[in-house]
């Protein structure tokens, strides 16, 4: 576990707020407490790109019921979806890093993906590829009201909130440090209730990421092999070496889907690979909590 980092994560959606403690372990983060609470339908309604928070009495009572009964502490990191995010990779002709309008300059490049103004949005950035001038640019934004909401909320309950980030790039975080180096192409699905994420990686760097929200226009089936055509036809992605499968639902199916589109190894992400024997009871949410992990690895 990163020193830098308090030992509690937050992972919050439309329906749920689970707590996750770790405590370092000899090879591995150990998990010393997972629960998670309920919160009622209505609590976040859809809005552009991040669903606003409707119901903040909802929310504070479990923060509230979530204080109660896990002590006194404040510093915590929180996971939202990844749909609840803009991803994206940005080319820029000219960028320096050290400028200080270098943020705003990152922003602004976002204006034709956003459906709202770009003033509007909390970015977060980070450079993956520099040749010269030119750079790569993971940009990830969210609705900065949105955002301060939840934390205002949290705040008010004497939680401090230090990182707020999407759960499936703290997913490939934890398997990427795992799985070690490598420059070959690799393939990340993460599939959720609602939502499914799918990224490629050539060694470290992302080329590729996209969450989409499921709906009952098209099955996972369908969302996967449009992905795949879109990957084939316009990424031109080499052979893929693996590809990493996360959800807490996905079934052989999904695998099976996966190898016939990808031609890859599937392998899927177990939480029991990622932490050391836990003594306690384990929510359905592995996936979540593997994310959780990647937290760390910072």
């Amino acid at each position: 576990m990163a020193r830098s980092f308090p030992p509690d994560v937050i992972v919050l959606d439309a329906e749920s707020l689970l707590h996750a403690r770790f405590a370092r372990g000899k090879a591995a983060p150990r998990l010393v407490q997972a629960k998670s609470y309920r919160l009622p339908a209505g609590t976040f309604v859809p809005a552009p790109v991040t669903p606003a928070l409707a119901n903040e009495g909802a929310l504070a009572e479990a923060v509230r019921r979530l204080r109660v009964e896990s002590g006194n502490w404040q510093r915590l990191s929180l996971l939202l979806p990844d749909s609840w995010f803009r991803m994206n990779i940005i080319d820029l002709p000219s960028f320096n890093a050290k400028q200080r309008d270098a943020g705003d300059l990152v922003r602004w490049s976002l204006k034709r993906t956003l459906p709202l103004p770009p003033e509007k949005v909390r970015v977060a950035w980070e450079v993956i590829e520099q040749d010269g001038s030119a750079v790569k640019v993971l940009a990830v934004s969210a609705v900065d009201t949105a955002l301060a909401a939840i934390e205002r909320l949290f705040a008010s309950a004497g939680f401090e909130v230090i990182l707020i980030e999407p759960l499936g790039l703290n997913l490939w975080n934890a398997v990427a440090v795992r799985e070690g180096n490598t420059e070959k192409d690799r393939l990340f699905v993460y599939v959720r209730d609602d939502e499914f994420t799918t990224a490629v990686f050539r060694g470290p760097r992302p080329l590729f990421i996209r969450s989409r929200n499921l709906s009952g226009e098209r099955t996972l089936e369908q969302e996967i092999r449009l992905s795949a055509n879109y990957l084939r036809d316009t990424l031109r992605a080499g052979a893929l070496e693996t590809c990493y499968l996360a959800g807490n639902r996905v079934d052989g199916n999904v695998s099976s889907i996966l190898t016939g589109e990808f031609g890859a190894n599937v392998r899927a992400i177990a939480l029991t690979d990622f932490i050391e024997r836990a003594a306690i009871e384990i929510p359905p949410a592995q996936a979540e909590l593997v994310a959780c992990t990647g937290v760390f690895t910072a």
